[in-house]
């Protein structure tokens, strides 16, 4: 879990599309919600203050420690972030009211990594990632920053599950078990017998340098 990011919000009177217009670009206009919270509380952010952390691959796991109009301070997640779909300029933001001690549902993105270093890419396979998050239930002070994939060991043909995930103390994942996140698959137009021969082959050169090898230390 990444450091809490101290995130100071501004009081927002203004209510409507052209008021929300007006503070563009310099504010984003949010609101923030939660179990304390029964009528959500509208506000505004500098969008320097928070357009690095919406805009990232974390926004969803990344905890905020909020200031809200009048001091009280809040500890939330971006529930949804709303952008525009041209020019990706910040809209609008929803903050979710964490509760200590209760759990919550949050999609934590996949980074995989050995992409360069996989077998079946060597053999001539493309990865296919099907999966770029999962949904866990966790407490607020335990939810992890991205899961990590490595694909290096994976052959032609070969799959990386949902259940194959190594998940930190207190997460449970809600996806299927059996899903599959990352795929190593043989190319369109790729024959079975054309696998076969590219397997074999390099089966055979990794032979062929082992013979040169131990001929070089007789000598």
């Amino acid at each position: 879990m990444s450091e809490m990011v101290q995130v100071v919000l501004e009081a927002r009177a203004e209510k409507g599309k052209e008021a929300c217009k007006k503070m563009r670009p310099a504010y984003t206009p949010c609101v923030v919600y939660g179990q304390d919270y029964r009528e959500s509380v509208p506000a505004k952010v500098k969008t320097s203050d928070i357009a690095k952390i919406a805009n990232s691959g974390y926004w969803e796991t990344q905890t905020l420690n909020l200031t809200l109009p009048g001091g009280k301070q809040e500890m939330c997640l971006m529930r949804e972030v709303q952008k525009d779909h041209i020019t990706g300029r910040l809209l609008h933001i929803d903050f979710l009211q964490l509760v200590k001690g209760h759990k919550l549902t949050v999609n934590v993105p996949i980074e995989m990594k050995g992409r360069d270093e996989c077998k079946g890419v060597k053999l001539g396979g493309v990865i296919d990632m099907l999966l770029r998050e999962v949904p866990v239930q966790v407490l607020p002070t335990q939810i992890p920053d991205s899961f990590h994939v490595d694909v290096s060991s994976l052959g032609l043909g070969a799959q990386f599950h949902v259940r194959d995930l190594t998940l930190p103390e207190g997460v449970e994942v809600l996806a299927d078990p059996d899903e599959v996140i990352v795929a190593v698959v043989v190319p369109r137009g790729v024959s079975e017998e054309e696998e076969a021969a590219a397997a074999e082959e390099k089966e055979v050169e990794v032979v062929a340098k082992g013979k040169a090898k131990e001929a070089e230390e007789e000598e």
